[in-house]
């Protein structure tokens, strides 16, 4: 099946999925969810696939949210016309999204280039590995928008790197280098950016090595450890997100942040 936002490649038993909106250095929208929950449906479906690749085209691996879709008046005029039902449903796109990727049998590789941002590092969190090139930076920068950080990600991010630094990335919206990353536990390796796609297929090339059925239910019980929902809040995020996406103070976080001066907040 042909996609309009992610190029597909089989080579042998590997698929490489890349965001394909080089142009805007692979922003997030609605269309990038559903074409994303499609291709995970495809995957599960496919055989002969026993590793998944995911990149990006051009100098980014996705920069999150796509601020054209985020901006102050298409946000409201969309959410005026949508029935309660509707919102809800477009919110848990991007967890539905989550969770078919992680559902996928295959092993997942997040190969990340250049920029992840917001929900680019919530995709690649979703992966079973992360290897990212050097230069490359991550930033979670929900809270600074007026949103808070959805689609499970939190509890993923808590199970990589603990609760303590989890919190103060998210709610400090502070930058991560690559190597920062590495340090913290949220990519497990960081080589040169010429040396990105070598070493992601060698890594893949470890786990090709490995008798597939043990491999596929080692996986299994990883995510039966780390998807264990007591006390866990992420059924709720969309309610949540919900609840900040219609105030005045998010519509102000994201001109702000477009025009590049300092916000006002109303808290509300």
């Amino acid at each position: 099946m042909a996609y309009e936002t992610f190029t597909l490649e089989r080579s042998g038993p590997i698929v490489t999925v890349g965001f394909n909106r080089p142009q805007k250095l692979n922003p997030i929208n609605e269309k990038v969810l559903r074409e994303f929950v499609a291709i995970a449906y495809e995957l599960q479906e496919d055989e002969d696939a026993r590793v998944v690749i995911l990149t990006g085209h051009g100098r980014s691996f996705s920069v999150g949210a796509d601020m054209d879709a985020l901006s102050a008046g298409s946000q409201a005029a969309v959410q005026a016309q949508l029935s309660d039902t509707a919102k809800l449903r477009l919110a848990k796109l991007g967890w539905r999204a989550m969770d078919e990727w992680e559902r996928l049998d295959q092993i997942s590789i997040a190969a990340v280039n250049g920029f992840a941002v917001g929900g680019g590092v919530s995709l690649a969190m979703a992966s079973d590995f992360r290897i990212a090139a050097s230069g490359s930076r991550m930033w979670l920068p929900e809270v600074r928008l007026g949103v808070p950080y959805m689609w499970g990600s939190i509890t993923r991010m808590i199970n990589l790197i603990g609760m303590a630094k989890a919190k103060e990335l998210i709610m400090t919206c502070d930058e991560l280098t690559a190597e920062e990353a590495l340090e913290v536990g949220l990519v497990n390796q960081v080589v040169p950016p010429e040396q990105l796609s070598d070493a992601v297929r060698a890594f893949a090339a470890k786990l090709l090595n490995k008798p597939p059925m043990a491999l596929r239910r080692t996986k299994e019980f990883f995510k039966a450890l780390t998807t264990n929902k007591a006390g866990d809040i992420t059924y709720a995020d969309a309610h949540l997100g919900l609840a900040c996406t219609t105030g005045e103070d998010m519509r102000e976080a994201v001109a702000a942040f477009r025009e590049k001066r300092e916000p006002v907040f109303f808290n509300r």
